[in-house]
């Protein structure tokens, strides 16, 4: 995959995220190889990070609401930029080992802004699943404000 610039890059990263419901987080950073200038991973949120857990748990068999969203999801993308150009070249892995959209709209991070417009519209007695269901809900900082809807 190749993007104009970093600028270009981020629009679509955030395009990426909201049409399917992910999180690609940066993992990784390396600066100055030797053909290019900056090397940054990012990788579902799904996946799980720095290896398995040294905590042993209190209540091993205690159930929770929400499992926990780390299932080792092999989603990840690569990009390098270069000295000689202002273009970024990427690898995309999309596979993802979970489902993705509004399956997965529980296990990814949802701003403050996005979480004002849910509490209000609970509070004027909206049906929680509409909420989630409608298509048309801004969960940006458009112009469908909180005191707005």
């Amino acid at each position: 995959m190749e993007w104009a610039g970093p600028a270009e890059f981020e629009v679509w990263h955030q395009e990426e995220e909201l049409t399917y419901s992910i999180e690609l987080i940066p993992s990784n950073t390396v600066h100055g190889g030797k053909l290019w200038t900056l090397k940054r991973t990012y990788v579902c949120s799904r996946q799980p990070s720095r290896g398995p857990k040294k905590y042993q748990k209190k209540f091993p068999d205690r159930q929770w609401k929400i499992e926990s969203k780390k299932t080792g999801c092999r989603c990840h993308i690569v990009i390098k930029s270069y000295l000689h150009t202002s273009a970024i070249l990427g690898h995309y892995v999309s596979e993802h080992d979970h489902e993705i959209g509004l399956a997965n709209i529980a296990y990814t991070w949802m701003s403050q802004v996005a979480r004002e417009k849910i509490k209000y519209k609970l509070s004027q007695k909206i049906d929680p699943r509409e909420i989630v269901r409608n298509a048309n809900f801004n969960f940006g900082g458009g112009p469908n404000t909180v005191a707005g809807t």
